[in-house]
């Protein structure tokens, strides 16, 4: 009895989602396993193209197509190396007799960008679009991609009066990214189906219409207007959905004055994460920021990122801190602060989210490592008589082991009670480890009940109870 060759007998489907694995330069050499095998590659649905072969990338993709004999649901092409317009024209010929579902061409570099071949505005079936460094330019005759359910837009050019069109002609758009891109001042969504938003640029305004249903938003707003991002803020709550809300860069200074206790927008009852860039030892920025958290008091997860401005000593931030006391943001169970480097504004902060959160469980500092790290210490009285009762997991990184570092950490450790349960401990380096193993007990002391686990600086940073899934270079003390 003949020996069954099991590898060859596998259904179709299964030998396809086997090769889709593999970089398609190892894909074509599957060819050389048997005569079963000659032609396997050449019916793959899904095509990826990179520049990781030796051969010109031209010569790759018009090969592979050539040879192609059945069905392409997918082509990504991402490549520095420059291939011809009339190459990528030619491609896009041979694909539009294809119903293809997933288009991804990123021509990095090329200079001038694409011009997006007339052609490609036939693939009716499209589902998934990214461009990046194109000229995007649909003819007169263009009526949509009335499948494509997500588009991603990086470094292209385009008119904003073109970008509104396309995004109003994809009535099924649920997601929609759209980043740097050239030849636009404005942009216009027009969709009803759309769930997620990343705008990132220069843009001088973003005019959302008709959209809903946005769940997931996100705005990295490179542009200073102060008009624009006030009214962007107040009407990300008039979205009854939304439920993750992204400000990055400096959207928060620019917005300064468009929350006030006058001007706080209907409560948004469903926005549950919020990410915000603030400087901390800014009074406007502090009262922007509270107000936003107060208007949604649904609030579960807040995400911080210090940013660092001129340092201040008129005490106007712990000041407004202080009268504020008496607010509770009864929700909020998970604070991460990112960029902290331990001077008093920002710790005046921190303390004010654990006193004004009853529900929150952990909290996570990342310390700032691009500055000159200066040996100080914050603590007063005031600060030694904090109680956070309600903390159970606390995380520190970043630790580089100087007094303002190890101060902050006793007084976090001191101020909580028996519920905290688990305290992770990573330092910024190697170099630093056994200063901070040195600090354990006197941590330890600090907090009786707590499990300190210290992490190896290379070690990825995971909230976990599993005691099963920690490394040998992790140690729990």
């Amino acid at each position: 009895m003949d020996q069954l060759d099991k590898l060859s007998n596998l259904p179709t489907g299964v030998t396809h989602q086997i090769l889709s694995y593999l970089p398609i330069k190892q894909a074509v050499r599957t060819s050389i396993l048997s005569s079963d095998w000659r032609y396997k590659w050449a019916q793959l649905p899904c095509l990826v193209f990179d520049d990781k072969s030796r051969y010109p990338i031209a010569k790759v993709v018009d090969h592979v197509l050539l040879l192609h004999s059945g069905r392409i649901d997918t082509f990504k092409l991402s490549t520095f190396n420059y291939p011809a317009a009339r190459d990528i024209d030619k491609w896009i010929a041979h694909l539009s007799r294809n119903n293809v579902k997933v288009f991804v061409l990123k021509v990095w570099e090329l200079q001038p960008p694409y011009n997006v071949f007339s052609g490609f505005f036939s693939f009716k079936d499209l589902t998934h679009l990214e461009l990046c460094n194109c000229l995007l330019k649909p003819p007169t005759t263009f009526k949509g991609f009335r499948m494509l359910k997500s588009l991603h837009l990086q470094e292209v050019k385009v008119s904003g009066n073109v970008l509104g069109k396309l995004i109003a002609c994809c009535p099924q758009l649920e997601r929609i990214i759209l980043c740097d891109l050239k030849g636009i001042t404005d942009v216009t969504i027009d969709a009803p189906s759309i769930r997620f938003l990343k705008v990132q640029g220069s843009f001088e305004d973003v005019l959302l219409a008709n959209t809903l249903n946005l769940v997931d938003v996100s705005i990295d707003w490179k542009q200073r207007s102060t008009i624009s991002s006030g009214k962007l803020l107040r009407y990300f709550f008039e979205l009854p959905r939304i439920e993750r809300l992204t400000l990055k860069d400096g959207f928060l200074e620019y917005a300064v004055g468009s929350l006030t206790k006058k001007l706080l927008p209907k409560p948004c009852l469903c926005l549950n994460f919020l990410s915000i860039r603030i400087r901390l030892n800014n009074l406007d920025e502090i009262l922007t920021a509270i107000h936003l958290m107060r208007s949604a008091p649904a609030l579960q997860e807040l995400d911080i990122l210090v940013r660092k401005g001129e340092e201040t000593n008129d005490g106007g931030a712990t000041y407004c801190l202080s009268d504020k006391q008496n607010w509770e943001f009864t929700q909020l169970q998970r604070v991460k602060v990112t960029g902290f480097s331990g001077v008093k504004a920002e710790v005046d902060f921190i303390k004010f989210l654990l006193l004004t959160s009853p529900g929150r469980q952990e909290l996570e500092i990342s310390f700032y490592q691009d500055v000159e790290k200066k040996d100080f210490s914050w603590l007063d009285d005031n600060q030694k008589t904090c109680a956070f009762t309600q903390l159970r997991v606390v995380k520190v990184t970043g630790f580089s082991g100087v007094k303002a570092e190890v101060d902050f950490i006793r007084f976090l450790l001191s101020s909580t009670s028996q519920m905290l349960e688990r305290v992770i401990l990573q330092p910024a380096s190697a170099k630093v480890s056994w200063e901070l193993f040195k600090l354990l007990p006197a941590f330890k002391r600090d907090s009786l009940h707590a499990d300190l686990k210290l992490l190896d600086p290379s070690s990825p940073v995971q909230y976990s109870d599993d005691s099963s899934s920690d490394s040998d270079s992790d140690m729990d003390y």
